[in-house]
């Protein structure tokens, strides 16, 4: 049995600490914050909770201003931000009185489950003026933590009162008066009113409740100015809306820090919604057409709706009733009638609790909408009041899709007056028929799932500010907003057109210009538009049916005119023809007759340049075309025409200087080793290269000769038949490209030439979220030195422009699909992604959009949004054996994303009490092929990852830095696991990699511990490709969970022995004898050598720790019995037997299991490590333990460091830098131990 090991604390100094260095966690509140300065401009602020910090932010900027720790080990749930009156000259004195005043009034009210604390306008400046600091925390600021009675779910404090030069609620002495200063709401219904000390003290009053059911929402709302009611809203767990008023006592105060009255009025209780209550809104005073002033209510629930309730006090009710203790008589009676919240179970009319005098409530449901694909979390009004223009009321809905969508509500004012007067007790008054919720666009804001936090800024003449954060960390913002000071690149338009509407305002249009051509039948078809082209960001080309050319431009809106066209060319031009635009201010159209023609803005005309012969096939831009044809010629460009029936393509050349059009005799031989016939429809020069994509999804490059252009090498990787859209170089590579293709993968191939042969290498192959890609371009980042990969095409009926670089959508449009008409256009300055012009035809029409900024914008960077599974750093295969150049993370989302960590440790030290902030995870690439739970993750080397799931998948991916300006790195998958069972329903639950072999040799030894107790060892060949079974075993008692390799030696000589852990609580040594030869492998069973008991039950974490002799292992493990164990294994050369020498076990080394475990350190001299491990106890634990070769002395086990981990429902913890370890679950953070 396992010794118990009483932990050995070290006196004095620590030798080794644990010191929070980096972290990404759910972002879980948010609230914007108005800072005016009389010496500067107002600027906005974004309160963000994460974790236990509260971090400031620069709306404009995006910067991180500074942070605060607000709770010791509770993560912030809630902030409000309290409105500042704006000092007046009444009120301001030279002594800088009411400044002083100003600092001591409570501003931010900050809670976490049970958890409370306020912070001081003083202490709210010192954060926001931080901002030179680089983010780091405000030195000498602490916030005190208070603990409530119950869970807490929404929180207010009251503005501060003014009077002549002295602020109400202190006395003369300066000491301020024990007065309600905010209030609270509880899980059970109960308002807490809380006064606030000098000192930050927080105190709590009595509780009111007119009942207690569960709620998992509510929302507070002080209803005038004189600080005496609020409103509460509470949405119950079983699917009811209570309102009801909380009356303040008269003096504000009690005895003993209680409050003599408990007066509250119940209102409405609301039934309607079929799941439990999420999100409840407490609308403004909105100010209608009709001159009603009304109140609403926003809801959200676990039944995908959201509805729309009228909380404006009825006529009918004839006055407030307010309800006391100790009353009698009329306020006893009203206190039995009044109804309330169910408190258990669901259910309709016939058994619900809702009183009589409650029934028509339901009635006030105003509207009712259906709209997201999962539960909604929260509904918010924009908080403009006056609707007079008769303007629809927005909301904005919040959901677990991750999704925010916007709605405007419009009303029957007339319907609704009518329903408020009679007390909605009429039989025509039925829920949902006095209005109606239109959606009017959904904007997709995180990765994953869940968005747990949101904020809501505006009114009436001031900017719709919207943020949210989710579960993946990253901070998005949205509405009226000013980025930086950059000016707008486009102005924001949205129009629709017919031919007709275009004709009657176009300049130069004969009046009889819609008539038909002499020589031709009328057709009965509708004109409509067919081809565009945008010849410059301001100017396009738009064709008709007819055969009529439309030159617009935009301004202020579009303006057009017509392009005057000979008889002959409009029939040329009528039946058929295709126009592109190669270089500004240009354009070429190719017509069924063969014959092609050019359009300049400058002379606004069409000419003949070129008649070839047979129809018009394509007409095809060259990517890279300037640098490899046209260095001599400025100006002159070249395009590729093909022609139907042609097995070959022509180069056409047109030089402005001299309008000279040049046909290359070198013909494009069009055929392929994969395709036939080969249609091409993209192009670029690769150096010297020419590559064709075809309609089918091949590529193929293409060599001069003194001839032609001859085919060199193809390839087609696209598993569809779909076309290759695109093909872009790679800035500042002449052997790397990237093609796009209507699969909805992009992929980035590298080209070697020797001067025999010429190959193409698939580096890259990514599906972004989109179903057929158009085109892709690289645009100078606006965020860093480097560049942002931009992509655009189709998904469903959506056009969508989507940044791989920042992961995030630049814009999504309706426009019916992909197969339609369009041309898009983007700034060539640069600047911020997101400025676009998109033009396409829809049911005949022309629909223009032109968008100044994306919809959303990303103040913060994220990761995954779900939880992380398992974490990996590269090691360098080189002699130095670097570790963390690049780091990998796996999380139950299916998707593995690759990072560079960025920590300037050589950097110059921060000032005293500052934390550096020049550190975090730079996003490398994001692999999205498995369909299953990532189950574990290990690199070899730098050049490969291997990664395994459930439905038996695993991976082997191929990793390259791309020598190029993009920095990013190409990964694609080499191969994947060969031997999957029938079923194909095994969980890979663990696996390790080593090099077998020389090092000359790219050969792993990969083996693999299968959920139904199966262990197998493969050889697998990086240049082959190949999987070799070496050996398998059986284990009977229970499952396998991890695996390790112990002893590996080189192929042919040796045993291999591996280790594996188990749900009962055991380790394994297993051992086999693997012949391989070059000529054949034997296969071998797996035979069991050693066997321990080490844990009451399931094993959850492993790791090793060799001696120098390579004889002895410390085996390291976390069990789910919460303890941590170490087993000194020892190794026999002369029988090939292992014997276990000593075990140690740490009892409750945490409060909950252990899941993940790693060994930090090892001394070069003597037998001392120290072991890093996580829990779900939220706790990471620094040990030392000190073992010796071969000797059966007990290991000593030192707990060297305990810290509360932002980390919740941890799975994985890995040394990822030398002197730094990552714990990865919900969220992901980093600490450092020391270098």
């Amino acid at each position: 049995m396992a010794q118990n090991t009483s932990l050995t604390h070290t006196n004095g100094r620590l030798p080794t600490k644990l010191r929070h260095n980096f972290v990404l966690n759910p972002i879980t509140a948010l609230a914007f914050y108005h800072h005016h300065s009389p010496d500067a401009n107002p600027r906005v602020f974004l309160l963000a909770a994460e974790d236990t910090y509260l971090k400031i932010y620069d709306v404009t900027t995006s910067r991180l201003v500074s942070q605060i720790k607000v709770f010791y080990s509770q993560p912030i749930h809630g902030l409000y931000v309290s409105s500042s009156p704006s000092p007046s000259p009444s009120t301001t004195t030279t002594t800088g009185q009411d400044e002083d005043e100003d600092d001591d009034e409570p501003r931010v009210l900050i809670w976490g489950a049970n958890s409370v604390a306020v912070i001081f306008q003083g202490m709210v400046d010192q954060l926001v003026t931080g901002y030179h600091e680089g983010g780091g925390e405000v030195e000498g600021l602490k916030v005190k933590e208070e603990k409530a009675g119950d869970w807490i779910y929404d929180g207010i404090l009251f503005p501060p009162k003014r009077k002549r030069g002295v602020a109400e609620g202190k006395e003369e002495g300066g000491k301020r008066k024990r007065k309600v200063q905010g209030a609270l709401v509880t899980a059970h219904n109960e308002v807490v009113p809380l006064f606030i000390g000098d000192d930050c003290q927080v105190g709590f009053g009595e509780l009111t409740s007119p009942s207690r059911p569960i709620l998992y929402s509510a929302n507070l709302c002080l209803l005038d100015d004189e600080q005496e009611t609020v409103l509460v809203a509470g949405g119950t767990v079983f699917g009811e809306i209570v309102i009801w008023k909380y009356f303040l006592d008269d003096d504000g105060s009690g005895r003993e820090g209680t409050f003599r009255g408990k007066r509250f009025e119940v209102l409405y209780v609301f039934t309607g919604h079929e799941g439990s209550i999420f999100g409840v809104s407490i609308s403004p005073e909105i100010y209608l057409s009709s001159g009603q002033k009304i109140r609403l209510l926003a809801s959200c629930s676990d039944d995908r709706t959201v509805r729309i309730w009228d909380i404006t006090d009825s006529p009918i009710r004839g006055g407030t009733s307010t309800l006391t203790d100790g009353g009698s008589g009329e306020n006893d009676h009203s206190r039995t009638t009044l109804a309330e919240a169910r408190e258990t179970g669901f259910g309709g009319s016939n058994n619900s609790e809702v009183k009589v005098e409650n029934q028509n409530d339901k009635a006030r449901c105003l509207a009712v909408a259906m709209g997201h694909v999962s539960r909604i979390w929260q509904v918010r009004f924009t908080g403009r009041t006056q609707h007079g223009d008769g303007s629809p009321i927005e909301i904005n809905s919040f959901g677990e899709d991750a999704t925010r969508q916007r709605w405007e509500l419009t009303l029957d004012q007339a319907k609704r007056k009518e329903a408020l007067e009679r007390g909605y007790s009429g039989e025509q008054d039925t829920a949902g028929s006095f209005g109606t919720l239109k959606n009017c666009g959904i904007v997709s804001c995180h990765n994953g799932k869940n968005m747990w936090s949101t904020a809501v800024s505006g009114g009436d003449g001031l900017p719709t500010l919207i943020a949210t954060g989710g579960a993946d960390g990253k901070i998005t913002m949205a509405g009226d907003q000013v980025v930086g000071n950059e000016e707008q690149a486009y102005r924001d338009i949205d129009v629709t057109l017919t031919v007709e509407d275009v004709m009657r305002v176009a300049e130069g249009v004969e009046k009889d210009a819609t008539a038909p051509v002499e020589g031709q039948k009328k057709s009965t078809t509708k004109n409509g538009f067919q081809r565009y082209a945008f010849l410059s960001e301001n100017t396009l080309l738009a064709t008709t049916s007819s055969g009529r050319l439309l030159h617009g431009k935009v301004g202020e809106g579009l303006t057009w005119k017509n392009v005057h066209l000979s008889e002959t060319v409009l029939a040329d031009l009528k039946s058929y023809y295709v126009v592109k635009s190669p270089v500004q201010g240009t354009a070429i159209l190719g017509s069924s007759s063969g014959k092609v023609y050019l359009f300049l803005e400058d002379g606004h005309k069409v000419k003949e340049l070129h008649t070839f012969p047979g129809k018009i096939s394509d007409i095809l831009l060259i990517e890279g075309v300037q640098e490899t044809l046209h260095q001599d010629q400025p100006g002159a460009w070249t395009v590729i025409i093909t022609v139907l029936g042609l097995d070959h393509a022509l180069l056409m050349t047109f030089d402005p200087s001299t309008s000279s059009v040049t046909v290359d005799p070198h013909k494009i031989n069009l055929s392929s080793d994969d395709v036939s016939p080969f249609i091409a429809t993209a192009a670029a020069f690769c150096g010297s290269k020419l590559i064709l994509g075809s309609r089918v999804g091949a590529v193929a490059v293409y060599k001069s000769t003194p001839d032609a252009y001859t085919l060199d090498y193809s390839r087609k990787d696209a598993r569809t038949k779909d076309a290759v859209t695109c093909i872009v170089p790679l800035p500042g590579s002449s052997t790397s490209f990237l093609t796009g293709c209507r699969d909805g993968r992009y992929r980035i191939y590298t080209l070697t030439s020797t001067p025999d042969s010429t190959t193409l290498h698939l580096q890259h192959e990514i599906s972004p979220p989109l179903g057929m890609i158009e085109g892709a371009h690289f645009t100078p980042s606006s965020s860093s030195s480097g560049l942002d990969f931009i992509i655009h095409g189709f998904r469903g009926k959506n056009f969508v422009v989507w940044s791989e670089s920042t992961r995030q959508e630049l814009t999504t449009i309706e426009c019916g699909g992909g197969h339609r008409a369009f041309d898009v256009v983007f700034p060539s300055s640069g600047g911020s992604p997101g400025p676009l012009r998109f033009i396409f035809t829809k049911a005949s029409a022309l629909r223009f959009y032109s968008q100044s900024s994306p919809p959303l914008r990303m103040l913060k960077e994220g990761g995954h949004g779900r939880e992380l599974r398992a974490v990996a750093a590269s090691v360098s295969s080189s002699s130095s054996g670097e570790v963390g150049r690049y780091v990998a993370t796996a999380a139950e989302d299916t998707t593995i994303r690759l990072w560079q960590y960025r920590d300037f440790s050589s950097a110059p030290a921060p000032p005293a009490g500052k934390e550096k902030t020049e550190r975090g995870f730079k996003p490398l690439a994001i692999l999205e092929k498995h369909s299953a739970g990532i189950q574990a993750m290990k690199w070899f080397g730098e050049s490969h990852l291997l990664s395994s799931a459930g439905n038996e998948e695993f991976f082997v991916w191929r990793i390259t830095r791309l020598e190029s300006e993009y920095e990013a790195l190409a990964v694609v998958c080499e191969s994947k696991y060969p031997d999957r069972s029938a079923d194909g329903d095994l969980r890979i639950v663990d696996f390790d990699v080593q090099r077998y072999g020389s090092q000359d040799e790219e050969k792993m030894l990969i083996s693999l511990a299968l959920s139904n107790s199966t262990l197998k060892s493969y050889l697998y060949s990086t240049d082959t490709q190949q999987w070799t079974l070496l050996a398998q075993g059986r284990y009977t008692g229970a499952c396998l969970t991890q695996i390790r390799h112990l002893r590996v030696a080189d192929a042919g000589e040796e045993d291999i022995q591996v280790l594996t852990a188990s749900t009962d609580g055991h380790v394994a040594v297993w051992s086999t004898s693997a012949s391989t030869t070059e000529t054949k492998t034997e296969k071998a069973e797996y035979k069991m050598v050693t066997l321990a008991k080490v844990h009451q039950s399931s094993i959850k974490g492993l790791d090793l720790s060799f001696s120098s002799s390579g004889q002895s292992w410390l085996v390291i493990t976390g069990g789910d019995d919460n303890a941590v164990h170490f087993t000194n294994l020892q190794y026999s050369a002369d029988d090939k037997t292992y014997k276990v020498l000593s075990r140690s076990r740490v009892k409750d080394a945490h409060a909950a299991g252990v899941t993940g475990i790693c060994t930090v350190r090892r001394e070069e001299e003597g037998g001392a490590v120290e072991v890093a491990s996580v829990s779900n106890d939220q706790r990471v634990k620094l040990w030392r333990a000190v073992w010796q070769e071969g000797s059966e002395q007990p290991v000593k086990v030192t707990l060297l460091d305990n810290q509360y981990s932002s980390v919740a429902d941890a799975g994985d913890v890995e040394v990822i830098k030398e002197g730094r370890v990552m714990v990865g679950g919900v969220g992901m953070e980093v600490w450092d131990f020391g270098g």
